[in-house]
């Protein structure tokens, strides 16, 4: 049986991390979820999507519904709305 020596080229693998069509796909994807969790909210659901191209990476983030001090509302609203990211491409 052969062995087979695979090197991960990290340069490349960074690029991409923090490339536009990454940071348009994580852009997509937390939008559709601050989307979906205004949707079901108990609140008014006022969500806020923030997407950052970091040193690194591009990374995502909903931030919590503004319209209420309950943090369970607000926990549970985006916890319902996790799915939405899978159906976008």
């Amino acid at each position: 049986m052969a062995r087979m020596r695979v090197s991960i080229n990290r340069r490349a693998v960074a690029s991409f991390l923090r490339s536009p069509e990454t940071r348009a796909l994580i852009e997509r994807k937390t939008r559709a979820v601050a989307e979906r969790a205004a949707e079901v909210s108990e609140a008014d659901g006022h969500f806020r999507v923030d997407v950052e191209t970091g040193e690194r990476r591009v990374r995502g983030a909903v931030i919590g519904d503004y319209s209420t001090r309950d943090l369970e509302v607000s926990r549970r609203a985006l916890l319902r709305a996790l799915d939405a990211a899978r159906s976008v491409e």
